[in-house]
C-alpha cells in the first residue's frame, strides 16, 4: 500500500508548456477589374472588328444610280437645247386660258414641226383663240396664224436663227448645268443634284467633326465616284454647247 502510495507520489504531473505560433503574414488578393484588366494591343482582332462596325454602311450602287440620274435628267434639257426653238415641245409649258378654266397646253392641243413652221392642232375650236393669246403671252416671241380653212389649225413661223439667240440659248442652258451640278435640290432619298446627293452621302458617312478611319476610307471612295459624275456632266453640258454653237 505504502508502495503504491509512494509511486503515485513520484509521478507529478508535468505542465504543458504553450508554444506561440509565430503569425504567418497574408497578402490580400483583392484588386479592382481595372487593374486586373489585360490592355489590348493597338490593332489587335477587336479593334479591327470595332472599325468594321462602326464603318458607315453606304450602298455605292444605290449612289451610282442616283449620280446617273442626275446626268439623264440633264441630257434631257441639253437634247432640247440643241433643238432650240424648233423642238415641237415648245408649247408644252404653257398654261391656256378656257371656258372652263386654266388647262395644261398638251390638253388643248398638239404641235408638229413642218418645214420652217410650227404646225398647232387645238382639239377644240372654241380655245383656238385661247392658245393664241398664251402663245403671245409667252416670251417665245412667235406669232400663231389662223389658218383660214381650218379653225383647228394654227402656223407659226419659226425666228430666224442669230448668233445671239444661240448665244442665249447656252447660257440659258449653263443655267441648268450649274443648278444640276451645285444647286440645292432636296436633301435624303430625294436628292436631286450632284452637291445634294453628294451632302446626303456626306451625313451618313460623318457623324463627327474628325473622321475615324473607317469612315475616311468610304468618303474617299464616294469622291472618287462623285468626281467622274461631275467630269460627265461638264462633257453633256460641252457637247451640247458645240452642237448649239454651230
Amino acid at each position: 500500500m505504502f508502495r503504491s502510495l509512494i509511486f503515485r507520489s513520484t509521478i507529478r504531473a508535468v505542465p504543458k508548456r504553450v508554444f506561440p505560433i509565430a503569425a504567418i503574414p497574408t497578402r490580400s488578393f483583392h484588386a479592382s477589374f481595372v487593374s486586373l484588366k489585360k490592355k489590348g494591343k493597338k490593332g489587335s482582332a477587336k479593334d479591327v472588328e470595332e472599325e468594321v462596325t462602326d464603318a458607315p454602311q453606304i450602298d455605292m450602287d444605290e449612289v451610282t444610280k442616283r449620280l446617273q440620274s442626275v446626268i439623264d435628267k440633264f441630257a434631257k434639257h441639253a437634247n432640247e437645247a440643241k433643238l432650240g426653238k424648233t423642238n415641237p415641245q415648245i408649247f408644252d409649258h404653257l398654261q391656256v386660258e378656257t371656258a372652263d378654266g386654266e388647262a395644261v397646253f398638251t390638253s388643248v392641243a398638239q404641235t408638229a414641226l413642218k418645214g420652217r413652221n410650227f404646225i398647232i392642232t387645238v382639239f377644240d375650236p372654241a380655245n383656238t383663240k385661247h392658245v393664241v393669246n398664251a402663245v403671245l403671252a409667252s416670251d417665245l416671241n412667235m406669232n400663231p396664224i389662223a389658218d383660214p380653212s381650218n379653225k383647228q389649225m394654227l402656223k407659226v413661223p419659226l425666228p430666224p436663227v442669230t448668233t445671239e439667240s444661240k448665244k442665249e440659248n447656252v447660257k440659258h442652258l449653263k443655267t441648268i448645268y450649274e443648278k444640276y451640278r451645285n444647286g440645292p435640290g432636296g436633301s435624303g432619298k430625294h436628292a436631286s443634284t450632284l452637291a445634294a446627293i453628294r451632302a446626303d452621302v456626306k451625313s451618313k458617312v460623318a457623324k463627327k467633326k474628325k473622321l475615324t478611319d473607317a469612315e475616311t476610307k468610304v468618303w474617299t471612295e464616294y469622291e472618287k465616284l462623285h468626281k467622274s459624275f461631275t467630269e460627265k456632266l461638264g462633257e453633256v453640258f460641252k457637247t451640247a454647247e458645240a452642237a448649239m454653237m454651230k
